[in-house]
């Protein structure tokens, strides 16, 4: 793969995971709560009625994690044999100081190719970027929460200049593998 690629191409999303990415699991609750609070308090009371709202609504938020987690999983693993990984990067020194492209890596030996997201659930698109010679050459132990949750940090060396990754702790693994030890 060279420089005139034109997309990552990761594993497609399900509908599942659209709908999840479109607010549903978030929105089902909201609209059960609106509609259940009124009866509700009318026969058990304003307090029994909100802890049974609140329950309902986090069991369900719960209930459609737990249901997509498989369908994830196997995205990810599909993505992960072709060394595709989701992440977020920022180059150091950029005009963009402090703000991070969500998007893929794909970790080859000797090269890392990135490829920014729409937004933060959509398609990837635009060009891709590719790092030669990537070196690791700082590690930090967590990503921020609100940037790339449960993910690590690490920042890169290569012949762009720094570069800093946010991604899984298996997806960093993938990374020093093919990349950083090819």
């Amino acid at each position: 793969m060279g420089v005139g690629h034109q997309d990552l191409d990761p594993a497609p999303k399900g509908w599942p995971e659209k709908l999840a990415d479109a607010g549903a699991p978030l929105c089902i609750p909201i609209v059960l709560s609106v509609s259940a609070f009124s009866p509700l308090r009318e026969s058990a009371g304003l307090w029994s009625a909100l802890a049974i709202v609140i329950v309902g609504s986090l069991a369900t938020i719960v209930l459609a994690e737990v249901l997509l987690r498989p369908a994830r999983r196997k995205r990810t693993a599909l993505d992960a044999e072709r060394g595709l990984f989701e992440c977020a990067h920022r180059e150091k020194g950029s005009v963009r100081t402090g703000k991070w492209a969500p998007g893929y890596a794909k970790a080859e030996p000797g090269a890392l190719l990135f490829q920014a997201k729409t937004g933060t659930n959509g398609p990837v698109a635009g060009p891709v970027k590719v790092y030669l010679e990537p070196r690791l050459v700082g590690r930090t132990a967590e990503a921020s929460w609100w940037v790339f949750p449960g993910g690590n940090a690490v920042t890169l060396g290569t012949n762009r200049g720094g570069v800093e990754l946010l991604a899984s702790p298996a997806s960093l693994d993938l990374l020093t593998e093919r990349t950083l030890n090819g």
